[in-house]
């Protein structure tokens, strides 16, 4: 590596995983800026991906194996870390490994950061070949995902939804900051989002904050944390029953609104196949949902089928949503109730319900408008019922992956133009309803598994709707896995990169699940919080001294949504990894051959990479990682791309078609705007958990959304009176980055990054002043100390925090002391979590202490 001149590759301080082109000048990196031609990002860069520099140059960067000398564990105890040789170092992980593996691989408890999405393959390829299904990416998926891509999956096969930039009239997005500095192909999003508002898409933001995205709308709605469901309920029911709009073309084809629902809330089923049966009014009797040439299929009405009363579930979603009326959402919400009113009839009317327009071609339904959720909607206890309730605002007006309206991330890709490859699509699974064609995690949303007695430590098995579970890290976690007769307890845990002590809730709780664990093993650039509980510490290289070949991917994750182009780019090396810092993924194969576990982990990764034909893996041979990424792109883009054609330019891209974009007019799939499964579901996992002393509520598995309180919604003594949230500081990405300089400069510019926002009249009745130093305690005697700024941007009810600071180890002196860390306000147990989905509830009640 001494050719000098500009590198194409792949940002790595966000999961926006934007495409750069660094600048090297005798062997040194001395700039980053975006690479135009990639769709990822089209040549626009942020200030974090601009910065990432000085997180390549940051002289506190872990550069040997470290292993720990003090066996005492504790937030702020000095390790007394060694540095000792990489043979050392595997050795000593190499044998702790293989005695769980031969006890039971579920010992082996697999932590990730979701910043690095290079990361994400390799670990899952390697806790899949070692046998553990005990893997989380730490807060990442208890704060940001359980609801929302679970709703992204079952309503959009992706695992989340923008507006559709170029055509969208009025968006509304309820805790979303879509195209405004932080997310999923964030660069790309924020011109599109600029070019939309130019264009004259009004934009309306749902937020107890005015941050990122309301700065930017053309209205501000503020609303309490966690009641977003009341809000999207109450303009369901003035759209659909008082102004009596709703797509029926639309919820007839492409949902399960015509399905006949008996007494039961089951399905009326016909009794040969076992499908569902709907009305079909042209021939005045029941049919199967698939029946050929059905005709006008009812949505509303009652019929006697089989012996039962049988109603279409639009019928029963209409009824069930006049009980949530603007009034009974003003009082959960306090958004008035003629703003509810105003919004939903504005919603209803730009839906321009029966218009299409002409696109290459092709006659398409356009319904220019989207309801938008993501990261401050699902962060609760009802994660769930808040992305259903707002969902449903799309479904029933048609606006959902049709021109103009909410588009999942790439559901649909027919692969490149000489390959056909990557090609996946949506397909009809169990009574019609939508299986992705790809996905993130490793079950999908739907067909819903088995409700089962759990053996993992996320007790995910009875909760099939969730993906991680508060039990990884919980202040209750022993007392449960107890219950539930667990009959193993995790002795060695690997972590890549992910500080679980800032990032899951309150650090004291955190800490002592990790004591409890007798081997930690860490992958890390610097050492952190989480570090300090670690047995070895191994020295990674960063993203600007690894290869990956797939940063990217899968589309649905992190790849512009809309017409355009498809870019496949690759991670390079800008300068040789420093010290004795390695690539995780090579250590991780170096601990499969060690482990005598290659022909599994070359068997999943076949699976996983899609590897075909000569490109794929023979299962005795110890590929190096290069050439596991050479032999995915060859397999995808044929044998002159390789990792080296890769290389040298950096991307591929080719022409987006419109079939799949808008490909809900082209496949013949359903959605449930009624979920009948709750009902099997919830009748199944009851008694597993009731015989196991969990409290059970059969609320939360009703088929149709309602508004459930979170905790802080219940809190009875009137002292704290205010409700507590953080957000996503757009200079920052989760706890990573508050050790960059550049980052940490920008940030004590800013007001907000690293204190506590407080409604200027609200600071003023408590007798506050801006600037001035204040402590928040909890209910439950959590206690956080900060600066409050005085703002007329948030909720008069609410103290918002930005990001993830408030770091205490001394092995980052720059972020050392720095901001406030919310996370510590939050309890990490059962109930606090969702017990639909396990998602844990990120609002607390708070007051001013004395």
């Amino acid at each position: 590596m001494t050719t000098d001149g500009w590198i194409p590759s792949t940002c790595g301080l966000c999961y926006g995983t934007c495409s750069i082109r660094a600048h090297r000048v005798d062997g040194v990196l001395v700039k980053i800026e975006g690479n135009p031609e990639s769709a990822i990002g089209r040549g626009r860069l942020c200030g974090k991906g601009v910065s990432g520099i000085m997180t390549l140059y940051d002289p506190n960067r872990v550069n040997v194996p470290l292993r720990r000398t003090n066996p005492v564990k504790g937030k702020g105890v000095d390790p007394g870390f060694e540095e000792i040789s990489w043979d050392e170092a595997l050795d000593e992980v190499t044998a702790r490994l293989r005695k769980v593996h031969d006890e039971d691989p579920r010992k082996l408890f697999v932590q990730r950061t979701t910043t690095n999405t290079s990361i994400r393959a390799p670990m899952l390829m390697f806790a899949a070949a070692f046998g553990t299904p005990n893997s989380w990416a730490a807060g990442g998926g208890l704060h940001c995902g359980n609801g929302a891509h679970l709703i992204g999956g079952l309503y959009h096969a992706s695992w989340s939804l923008v507006p559709d930039f170029r055509h969208c009239r009025l968006a509304i997005y309820f805790g979303a900051s879509k195209g405004h500095g932080a997310g999923h192909v964030a660069c790309t999003n924020m011109q599109d989002a600029a070019d939309a508002r130019a264009r004259g898409m009004r934009l309306v933001v749902v937020d107890p904050m005015a941050n990122f995205a309301s700065a930017k709308a053309n209205e501000w709605v503020p609303i309490r944390p966690g009641t977003d469901a009341a809000l999207a309920l109450a303009m369901l029911d003035v759209i659909l029953n008082d102004l009596g709009v709703w797509d029926a073309e639309y919820l007839a084809r492409k949902t399960n609104a015509p399905y006949l629902v008996g007494p039961d809330g089951g399905y009326v089923r016909d009794a040969e196949t076992g499908k569902p049966l709907v009305w079909d009014t042209a021939r005045g009797h029941a049919v199967r949902y698939d029946t050929p040439d059905g005709g006008a299929l009812a949505l509303e009405g009652a019929y006697e089928v089989a012996g039962v009363r049988a109603r279409p579930a639009f019928a029963l979603l209409r009824e069930h949503v006049r009980q949530f009326t603007p009034e009974w959402a003003e009082r959960i919400s306090s958004v008035p109730a003629a703003s509810i009113r105003r919004l939903a009839r504005e919603f209803a009317t730009e839906a321009m319900i029966g218009s299409t327009v002409v696109l290459d071609g092709k006659r398409l339904p356009y319904r220019p408008v989207a309801a938008i959720y993501f990261r401050g909607a699902q962060g609760h206890r009802n994660s769930v019922y808040n992305c259903f309730a707002i969902e449903l605002l799309n479904q029933v007006v048609g606006a959902a992956d049709v021109v103009g309206g909410a588009l999942g991330f790439n559901p649909v890709c027919y692969g490149h133009p000489e390959t056909g490859k990557p090609w996946y699509e949506p397909k009809a699974g169990p009574d019609g309803l939508m299986v992705t064609g790809t996905w993130v995690a490793p079950h999908l949303p739907y067909p819903i598994p088995e409700p089962k007695h759990p053996t993992t430590m996320s007790l995910g098995g009875l909760f099939p709707l969730g993906m991680f579970g508060t039990t990884m890290a919980s202040r209750d976690q022993e007392e449960l896995w107890t219950q539930f007769g667990l009959p193993y307890r995790p002795e060695v845990m690997l972590n890549y990169g992910a500080n679980s002590l800032l990032s899951v809730g309150n650090s004291d709780t955190v800490a002592e699940t990790l004591k409890r664990i007798p081997f930690i093993v860490s992958f890390d650039i610097t050492l952190t919080e989480f570090s300090e509980f670690a047995d070895i510490v191994l020295p990674d290289a960063s993203y600007l001294e690894a290869f990956d070949s797939r940063p990217n991917v899968p589309f649905i994750f992190n790849h512009p949504a809309g017409l355009g182009e498809w870019s496949w780019p690759v991670r390079q090396p800008v300068v040789p990894p420093a010290g004795q810092r390695r690539m995780a993924a090579e250590v991780l194969l170096e601990l499969v051959d060690r482990l005598g576990i290659r022909e599994e982990f070359n068997a999943v990764a076949n699976t996983h990479l899609k590897l075909d034909g000569p490109h794929r893996l023979e299962f005795a041979t110890p590929y190096p990682y290069a050439e596991i990424c050479d032999r995915e792109l060859k397999s995808h883009f044929g044998a002159a791309r390789g990792l080296a054609w890769f290389k040298e330019h950096g991307v591929i891209s080719w022409p987006k078609r419109v079939e799949e974009v808008y490909w809900r007019a082209f496949l013949d799939v359903r959605v449930p705007v009624y979920w009948e499964f709750l009902i099997g579901l919830n009748r199944k996992a009851k008694p597993i958990a009731t015989a196991h002393g969990l409290d059970w509520d059969d609320a939360w598995y009703d088929p149709l959304p309602r508004w459930m309180p979170c905790p802080s919604h219940e809190v009875a003594d009137g002292a704290f009176d205010l409700w507590g949230f953080y957000y996503r500081d757009t200079l920052h990405t989760n706890s990573f980055t508050n050790e960059n300089p550049w980052l940490d400069e920008a940030s004590r510019l800013d007001p907000f990054s690293y204190t506590i926002a407080l409604n200027a009249a609200t600071g003023r009745r408590k007798g506050l002043r801006d600037g001035q130093e204040v402590t928040l305690e909890s209910p439950h005697g959590r206690r956080v100390r900060g600066r409050v700024h005085l703002t007329e941007t948030v909720h008069p009810e609410c103290v918002g925090i930005g990001g993830c600071a408030g770091h205490w180890a001394r092995t980052l002196p720059i972020a050392r002391g720095k901001g406030v860390m919310f996370n510590d306000l939050l309890e990490v147990d059962w109930a606090h979590g969702s017990p639909v989905n396990l998602n844990l509830d990120t609002c607390v009640k708070l007051r001013v202490a004395p």
